[in-house]
């Protein structure tokens, strides 16, 4: 299995094709990460409940979080080769589809989108998940420790910027995606594109009203 699999990636291919996959798992997981922030809109015991939830998985949690944090750097190890490779060629990685081969903002800055999620993640991560674990003050309320980080003027700036660049990164990103995987037709071109720039659009929108709506929410209840 692991041969075969070696054979694959070792494929131009086989790398664009698990680097689709990988990548259309993140889309899914970064969808239900969505929904679970935006019960912080609702109320804090409500996201504490959440969050406790998912910490009752105990062992089952720690596995998917390994699992994800694996599907990350195996989606970035993948992009890094693909786009070596698409350099050395002299062509440019996630083209787009539909046989125009228009270049737009998303897939022109796709590699700086890229890295700036990955910052992203690192700081969000050191933020939150290493807070937690380490039990700093006032990191039993792990939805007033959050509410505290992207409400305050940096913190919401840099979550707000983030979403946005996560929005950017889909909108190329998602259609690609399906391209590499050989699933773009001339009937479902138009679908697919549409489909990947709503979600491109949802979710940055969804992400970024979280810490503006606890703002206005803070300012209403003063």
């Amino acid at each position: 299995m692991l041969n075969w699999l070696a054979r694959v990636l070792r494929s131009s291919i086989g790398r664009k094709s698990g680097m689709a996959i990988s990548g259309l798992l993140l889309v899914g997981f970064t969808i239900t990460h969505l929904l679970g922030n935006l019960t912080l809109l609702q109320s804090n015991a409500a996201f504490n409940a959440y969050a406790q939830k998912l910490h009752d998985l105990g062992p089952l949690l720690t596995v998917a979080e390994l699992g994800l944090l694996a599907l990350f750097l195996f989606h970035i190890v993948l992009a890094i080769a693909v786009s070596m490779r698409n350099q050395g060629a002299r062509s440019v990685g996630y083209r787009a589809a539909g046989g125009t081969g228009q270049k737009t903002i998303g897939s022109r800055t796709m590699r700086f989108t890229a890295l700036l999620l990955l910052i992203f993640l690192v700081i969000h991560i050191a933020d939150f998940r290493w807070k937690k674990l380490v039990g700093a003050e006032g990191s039993e309320d792990l939805a007033q420790l959050v509410v505290d980080r992207i409400t305050q003027p940096f913190g919401m700036t840099l979550y707000i910027v983030a979403a946005l660049v996560l929005g950017l990164h889909l909108s190329h990103g998602f259609k690609s995606a399906f391209q590499s995987l050989g699933l773009r037709h001339n009937k479902f071109n138009r679908s697919i594109e549409c489909l990947g720039w709503a979600l491109a659009i949802g979710l940055a929108l969804g992400f970024a009203a979280i810490p503006v709506a606890l703002v206005m929410g803070a300012g209403g209840a003063s």
